[in-house]
C-alpha cells in the first residue's frame, strides 16, 4: 500500500520487488473479494442481519490472525476478541526492510498471507514457522494487514495483560523490558463507519488452563453474551481437554456460527437451541476422518434443514463440500459471572 512521502519505506516504494509484490498482492486481494469475501458478505446479509443480535461482542477462539472472515460474518461487532496459541508479537523494525533483504521479505509475506487467500484459513504448522520468527514474531503485523487492506483504519495498539479478576490494563514493566507479549487491543474502524470498534487478542491456552487459570473466561463474562464463530479449530473443541471453553461457548453464547471443527453436533440437539445447516456436509479431511459425525451427516440428508451456503471455506477448501452450521439460542443464557466453569 502507498506510504506518506515522509514514510519510512518511501525509499523503497520504487524498486523492483516492492512494485512486483504491490501488483501481485492487489490482483490476489482483488480476487479474494471477488469470488470469495462478496459472497460471504451476501450470506451475511441474508442469514445473519436478520437475526436480532443481544450483544455486540463477538468471540474467535482457535482463530490465528483471522480477523478478516471475522469481520465479514460480524461486522457490526463492537467488541471482538480472538485467541490462540500463538504470540502476539510485535510490529518489527524499519531496518529489517532494505534493498538487499526487500525481496526475501516480502516473499515471506507472500507465502504467509497465500493460507488466507487460497484455502480460506491459516494452517497451524506453518503459523509455527512464519509467525515465531520467520516472517514476524506473532501474529499483530498480520492482523493490522488485513484490517488494513479491508479499509479500515487503525487508531491505537496497546499491548496488555489481565488480572486475576479478568481486568484487562498495561503489562507490567520489567527490566529489561519483556519481548513476549501476552494480549494486544487494537482499536480501528470503518472507511465509511466512524463507529470505534475494540479488537482483543490474547495469546492463551484454551484447552485445561482456561479452568485452571479462570482470569481469561472472567474476561470474557464481563464482556456479556457473545455471538461465538469458530472455523478451521482442528476438531479441538470435540475433546475433553477443551471442554473448559466448550462448556464456555454452550452456556453463554447468542448463537454460534461454526463448521463441522467446533461444538460436535449432538449438543445442539435439545430445546436449548434452533439450528440451521448450509452447503453439503462430507467426511473430514485426514488426520481427522475418525472424527465424522454420522449425527451431523443424517441431519443434512433433511432438505428442510439445509440452505445453499455459496461459497467453499474450512479444511479441504476447494476441493471439498464446505458446511456450516448457524445454532441460535432459544432458551436465555447462563449470565452468571463468577468465572468458574
Amino acid at each position: 500500500m502507498p506510504g506518506r512521502p515522509d514514510g519510512p519505506f518511501h525509499a523503497l516504494e520504487d524498486t523492483a520487488p516492492w512494485k512486483a509484490y504491490a501488483a501481485e498482492f492487489d490482483s490476489n486481494w482483488n480476487q479474494l473479494q471477488n469470488d470469495q469475501m462478496k459472497p460471504v458478505d451476501a450470506f451475511q446479509k441474508r442469514e445473519l442481519g436478520p437475526i436480532q443480535h443481544t450483544g455486540q461482542y463477538v468471540f474467535y477462539p482457535f482463530s490465528g490472525p483471522d480477523v478478516l472472515y471475522l469481520t465479514h460474518f460480524f461486522p457490526t461487532g463492537k467488541v471482538m476478541v480472538m485467541a490462540g496459541l500463538e504470540p502476539v508479537g510485535s510490529l518489527r523494525v524499519t531496518q529489517r526492510y532494505n534493498a538487499k533483504t526487500l525481496d526475501r521479505e516480502l516473499n515471506g509475506w507472500k507465502q504467509s498471507v497465500s493460507s488466507i487467500f487460497e484455502r480460506s484459513f491459516f494452517v497451524t504448522s506453518e503459523m509455527d514457522s512464519e509467525f515465531r520468527g520467520r516472517v514476524a514474531d506473532g501474529l499483530l503485523p498480520m492482523i493490522l494487514l488485513l484490517l488494513e487492506r479491508s479499509g479500515d483504519s487503525i487508531e491505537q495498539v496497546d499491548y496488555g495483560q489481565l488480572s486475576a479478576n479478568g481486568k484487562f490494563g498495561p503489562e507490567e514493566q520489567t527490566n529489561p523490558p519483556t519481548r513476549k507479549h501476552k494480549a494486544v487491543r487494537i482499536r480501528f474502524h470503518g472507511v465509511s463507519d466512524s463507529t470505534r470498534r475494540t479488537l482483543y487478542y490474547f495469546s492463551t491456552d484454551l484447552g485445561p488452563a482456561f479452568e485452571k487459570n479462570p482470569s481469561f473466561a472472567r474476561f470474557l463474562d464481563s464482556l456479556g453474551t457473545p455471538d461465538t464463530m469458530v472455523k478451521s479449530a482442528q476438531f479441538l473443541l470435540h475433546w475433553r481437554m477443551c471442554s473448559g471453553v466448550r462448556h464456555y461457548i454452550l452456556a453463554k453464547s447468542n448463537l454460534i456460527l461454526q463448521d463441522d471443527t467446533g461444538v460436535p453436533y449432538s449438543y445442539f440437539q435439545n430445546a436449548a437451541w434452533q439450528v440451521q445447516l448450509y452447503g453439503e456436509y462430507s467426511a473430514p479431511i485426514k488426520p481427522f476422518k475418525r472424527l465424522y459425525q454420522k449425527d451431523l451427516a443424517q441431519a443434512f440428508k433433511d432438505g428442510s434443514k439445509v440452505r445453499p451456503l455459496g461459497f467453499s471455506l474450512g479444511y479441504g477448501a476447494g476441493r471439498r463440500p464446505s458446511s456450516l452450521i448457524l445454532a441460535v439460542r432459544a432458551q436465555a443464557p447462563d449470565r452468571s459471572s463468577d468465572g468458574s466453569h
